[in-house]
């Protein structure tokens, strides 16, 4: 089927805005545009809650995966505001894996433990390299694991 030269260019000008309207995720995911990128994505679930008998243990894991470009993280338990500082090990931008993990468990931390229920949300304060912050509220029931 051949289109009229007035639909395609219809056609071309409905695929140009429809292309542009979406957001083109950056190729280098150890910047802070590309840590805020996967951030984003995942959004309340950056963090796990698991009960483990009378202690919730909840997990940075998957946001500490997603540490380069990040140059702190704070966390605030229920209505407290983000200010505790989580340590994070530092993005290794000179290995083949940046993100990977040396010292975790170690000298940094990949969980806190609270008494089981007490945490119902934690708000997470982001900031990047580049000084931007993004917030982000998980909430633990919504992310309980088993």
């Amino acid at each position: 089927m051949m289109m009229n030269s007035t639909a395609a260019v219809a056609f071309l000008a409905l695929f140009t805005c429809a292309a542009t309207a979406q957001t083109v995720p950056p190729s280098d995911f150890t910047t802070p545009e590309g840590a805020a990128f996967i951030h984003q994505q995942l959004g309340d679930q950056l963090l796990a809650f698991k009960q483990e008998g009378a202690q919730d243990l909840i997990y940075f894991t998957t946001l500490l995966s997603w540490r380069c470009g990040v140059q702190e993280l704070y966390y605030g338990f229920n209505d407290d505001l983000a200010v505790t500082r989580f340590p994070m090990e530092p993005c290794y931008r000179d290995l083949r894996q940046p993100n990977t993990n040396k010292e975790i468990g170690t000298i940094y931390p990949f969980f806190i433990s609270v008494p089981t229920g007490s945490v119902a949300k934690v708000s997470l304060r982001v900031i990047y390299e580049d000084g931007s912050t993004a917030k982000f509220l998980s909430e633990r029931a919504k992310n309980l694991v088993y």
